[in-house]
């Protein structure tokens, strides 16, 4: 048995606000990571440059060199670490940014300091995880492409639904819950969690509507043959899916598309039934101002 014990990740935490950094850094060490601190763009870039870090807290405004900037200058550069962005600016611009430079989170700020470590731990655990590709970053059509994986759905849903945070919360909540259902559909059902495999999402929007689609790499399916779901079954008997689900050893649930179904002002399948259009509208009281085209 060896006597050695694992080297402890090294975590840089690059922000211009000396109380956040020492907080979130104090934390991180507490936890056992070994941390390094910068106080503007120009010092973490040129300790990433100097020293491998495996995961970089890195604030969008910092003077010298934003922090998008910097993550710019690390997608060209190999062996780069993984990259939680901080931030105050909510703006869809910036969310944009950041994800098609590849970060890896994003976190608002104020946070709790202690989610430093749950943000950690998390982005460390998923090591080898193929990256989330960009293919369209506008604020009225965001389109990417997800490995299918239950933690790459968790957080790019956490993203999208930043995108959407003008949005009556009562509208906002509906959407999340609907986009959750149909996008971990599409990536346990049609993708196998097979993280080789990708779901392609297109999230596009106008003043009077919203509009995901989301599209698996599975063969699709017939809702008569959903025999484990409440949406195949007779309005005379509801939940027969349940025992169905029992005997085949599947989690507790089935009610997802039901609800959803529900929910959405047009829910729409493709002929294979392996993409679908979820469609909501806004009335008079509660239409949004279209976000900028260009």
């Amino acid at each position: 048995m060896s006597d050695q014990t694992p080297a402890r990740r090294r975590i840089l935490i690059a922000d211009d606000d000396a109380a956040t950094r020492h907080a979130v850094a104090r934390l991180l060490e507490n936890a056992g990571f070994e941390v390094s601190e910068a106080a503007d763009g120009n010092a973490a870039l040129s300790a990433i440059q100097a020293k491998h870090y495996d995961l970089v807290f890195l604030d969008v405004w910092m003077p010298h060199l934003s922090g998008l900037e910097v993550l710019a200058h690390l997608r060209t550069g190999t062996n780069r670490p993984k990259v939680i962005v901080m931030t105050s600016d909510g703006t869809s611009e910036t969310l944009l940014r950041a994800v098609k430079e590849q970060a890896y989170d994003y976190v608002s700020k104020p946070f709790p300091p202690r989610q430093a470590v749950e943000l950690a731990q998390r982005a460390l655990s998923a090591d080898g995880e193929p990256t989330i590709e960009v293919l369209s970053a506008r604020p009225h059509w965001v389109e990417l492409l997800i490995p299918c994986t239950r933690e790459a759905a968790e957080r790019i849903q956490t993203f999208m639904m930043k995108l959407e945070a003008d949005l009556p919360l009562s509208v906002r909540e509906t959407i999340a819950s609907s986009f959750r259902e149909l996008l971990l559909n599409a990536v346990e059902w049609g993708g196998q969690f097979d993280p080789n495999r990708k779901v392609r999402i297109a999230s596009v929007r106008s003043s009077r509507m919203l509009m995901f689609r989301i599209a698996d790499p599975g063969p699709g399916f017939s809702f008569e043959k959903l025999s484990h779901a409440a949406v195949g079954q007779p309005e005379s008997e509801p939940i027969a899916h349940m025992s169905v689900r029992e005997e085949r050893g599947i989690r507790p649930g089935g009610f997802g598309i039901l609800m959803t179904k529900a929910s959405a002002d047009e829910l729409l399948y493709n002929e294979a039934q392996n993409e679908v259009m979820f469609i909501k509208y806004f009335d008079d009281t509660n239409a949004i101002p279209a976000k900028k085209v260009g």
